[in-house]
């Protein structure tokens, strides 16, 4: 029954890959591109630009303090402009 079990799985990880993958990945990307959005708003308010309500910005604080870290370096990166090319695949 074991057996049985393990090769149901592995076809199902197989037919999400080929036909939900994509669309998994694509989800991702827009996600981090509007979490980036929202952190460039925030710092801009950190520095002094009154590009938001100070009040929005102070309720979103608590939220987004633990991804600034992270937003940082991926916004520091070196990037190719391969890498910002879309794919056309």
């Amino acid at each position: 029954m074991g057996n049985q079990t393990s090769v149901r799985s592995k076809i199902r990880d197989f037919l999400w890959g080929l036909f939900l993958y994509d669309f998994y990945l694509d989800a991702v990307r827009t996600k981090t591109r509007y979490k980036d959005a929202v952190n460039l708003f925030l710092l801009g308010q950190f520095l002094g630009l009154p590009l938001m309500n100070s009040s929005i910005s102070l309720r979103l604080l608590p939220y987004l303090l633990p991804e600034l870290g992270d937003w940082k370096k991926r916004q520091l990166k070196e990037k190719e402009i391969i890498e910002l090319a879309p794919d056309i695949t």
